[in-house]
């Protein structure tokens, strides 16, 4: 390329990427996701962990809590959209009659013993919780970048991009164009105290004996949420421990979940332990899909194993119903998403680098890392570094003209789990 027409190229890449970042704005949060954000985080820093670990160790145990922590903020999310209807009436413990509220497709109370009954789960619209995760994960990373003292904006920005990291503050201002996936590992059932369910029969009342899709008194009804509870050291044996959340109070109550979780961590401090405890076993059992009971609860688990013989067929298409199916991701752990991804950075990058005012980096955001497909889907691209030629003709390095610049694919594979960094800054900025 002749260097005026480089010039202009250049020229041309700079303004794209000023126009995305004049058009950015700050995410928008409420006082009670702020409130929320805060506590777990303080509940994650007051969180004792292993004296003997190593240092590398110690990041590692701390990640996996700060993302534990943004599952319960996601939680709470999810929980806007708790109604009365389809809730499941569990027969097993007549001393403790509970309506369950699940977010996979098993009764929670029974899988916890092993056994598996269908019920459908709860999950909001993907749609729409799909921006509101990562909304709240762009502020998640924004609250712990304030409290490392990063001078670091992170704004929400239009398509193609989908957040811009921006440190300013810099003889060379440093952009990070990233792309967001973001999904909770598990999220809690809920549950609300019943009577025992009963029929009557020839002027006889009958206790119910079999799980029942049932309404409930919603806005009455103490809501608790669902821990399960390590009843050996084997983890085989758990059962589910319920910690009061309080009551919705209406229809227009979205924030109910958020103010009852916040409430919770202050009341309770043996809440947050018992959860991170539950999170972390759940987690060693999706990364190996170990048949655990916690495992069921996690997104991506798919069909019982052993399959029950009254377990459902699909309602459309072949096969039987899975307690959670792969299309349901947890944070980038999805082939679909990892290669749309992979396409989405590559066309950032090609068309954005190089920039003549900013640092331009491209990466792609998650709460979680691909904890099963890294090594078939991106341990081969991380390495991967990039040019362009136009000429058609280069086909080793020497022959590019002197001073080519080259990029990386991936500036930051970024997660709160785990990070793969080639540039120093993404490193520093993304280390808490």
């Amino acid at each position: 390329m002749d260097a005026p027409i480089e010039k202009q190229a250049n020229l041309e890449n700079h303004d794209w990427i000023e126009r995305a970042i004049q058009s950015a704005s700050p995410f928008p949060i409420t006082p009670s996701e702020h409130e929320l954000l805060r506590a777990v985080i303080d509940a994650t820093n007051a969180t004792q962990l292993p004296g003997n670990a190593t240092e590398s160790e110690f990041y590692r145990d701390r990640r996996y809590l700060l993302a534990a922590a943004f599952d319960l903020l996601v939680a709470a999310e999810y929980y806007r959209s708790v109604s009365h209807l389809k809730w499941i009436y569990c027969p097993s413990n007549l001393d403790d009659p509970t309506c369950y509220y699940p977010y996979t497709n098993v009764c929670p109370h029974c899988v916890m013993s092993g056994d598996f009954h269908y019920s459908q789960a709860k999950k909001p619209q993907s749609g729409t919780i799909g921006v509101a995760t990562s909304r709240l994960l762009a502020l998640f990373f924004g609250e712990l970048m304030t409290r490392s003292d990063k001078s670091v904006e992170i704004l929400k920005a239009s398509e193609p991009v989908d957040v811009i990291f921006i440190e300013r503050d810099m003889q060379q201002p440093t952009a990070l164009f990233a792309e967001i996936k973001s999904a909770p590992l598990t999220t809690s059932p809920l549950a609300v105290r019943t009577d025992v369910l009963t029929v009557e029969e020839n002027d006889t009342s009958i206790t119910v004996a079999t799980h029942e899709e049932v309404s409930v008194n919603l806005y009455n009804s103490e809501i608790s949420i669902c821990i399960p509870m390590l009843a050996r050291s084997d983890s085989l044996h758990w059962s589910i421990a319920k910690f009061p959340l309080g009551k919705k109070q209406g229809p227009g109550d979205g924030d109910w979940a958020y103010r009852g979780i916040t409430q919770l961590l202050k009341d309770d401090k043996s809440f947050f332990p018992a959860y991170c405890s539950f999170w972390l076993h759940a987690f060693g059992s999706y990364a190996g899909r170990e048949n655990t009971p916690v495992y069921w609860l996690t997104n991506a688990c798919g069909p019982p194993r052993p399959r029950p013989a009254s377990w459902p067929l699909r309602s459309s298409g072949e096969g039987y119903e899975t307690v959670s199916d792969g299309k349901t991701s947890v944070g980038m752990d999805r082939t679909d998403d990892i290669k749309k991804s992979a396409y989405q950075v590559l066309k950032l990058g090609a068309e954005g680098k190089p920039a003549s005012q900013y640092r331009y980096l491209v990466g792609v955001v998650s709460n979680i890392h691909a904890v099963r497909h890294f090594d078939e889907f991106l341990k081969p691209l991380k390495d991967i570094i990039w040019t362009k030629d136009e000429t058609g003709n280069v086909k080793i390095a020497s022959q590019l003209p002197p001073g080519t610049e080259l990029f990386n694919l991936f500036d930051g594979i970024i997660s709160l789990t785990e990070t793969t960094a080639r540039d120093p800054w993404v490193k520093s900025i993304f280390t808490f």
